[in-house]
């Protein structure tokens, strides 16, 4: 049996230019959809796609999660360098420094000259790993930008601006070095 194109050319309907011009026709379309990329998806396929998008996300959330415990790592060893290099070492005394921490009244054992460095403002108390260390004030002001939790007082001076008037304790100073 003849191909149709045979057929056709021997009743005469097409000649030979007319079906080499359809062939070259069919060949023309058949690269053009190869080019485009036409190629219908199964069901399977969109199956597979969505797994690989889902899997992308899911590694995309877990990179992120993984990048911010290392960054929690790094700034966790940032504090303690700087703790380190900015403690005061010398500052044990006879004089109680009491302060509040985790709701509980703590106290250190200070000398005097440390004692007026807290109060100014001077010097700060954080805590890390449950020890508590004196820093100065510029120290302190990095550590609460990485992580404020570390810092457990530091006194800043506030300015007395206005006095009222009727205020019947107004000549009376409140003194702010108060020992217990």
């Amino acid at each position: 049996m003849a191909s149709l194109q045979d057929q056709l050319m021997k009743s005469g309907l097409i000649n030979k230019q007319k079906a080499k011009q359809a062939q070259t026709e069919k060949r023309r379309k058949a690269k053009q959809k190869k080019k485009k990329g036409s190629v219908e998806v199964s069901d399977v396929q969109i199956k597979i796609n969505e797994q690989k998008e889902l899997q992308k996300k899911q590694d995309l959330e877990k990179n992120q999660q993984t990048q911010a415990e290392l960054d929690a790592r790094s700034a966790h060893g940032k504090l303690i360098q700087m703790i380190a290099q900015h403690c005061e070492k010398n500052y044990q005394g006879e004089v109680d420094y009491h302060f509040t921490y985790d709701n509980k009244v703590k106290r250190i054992a200070v000398n005097e000259q440390t004692q007026q460095g807290l109060i100014k403002g001077l010097l700060a108390i954080c805590v890390l790993n449950e020890e508590f260390y004196l820093i100065n004030k510029e120290a302190a002001a990095k550590l609460a930008e990485i992580d404020p939790s570390v810092l457990v007082a530091l006194h800043e001076k506030v300015e007395i601006s206005e006095v009222e008037e009727d205020d019947p304790y107004a000549e009376f100073a409140v003194p702010d070095d108060l020992i217990w």
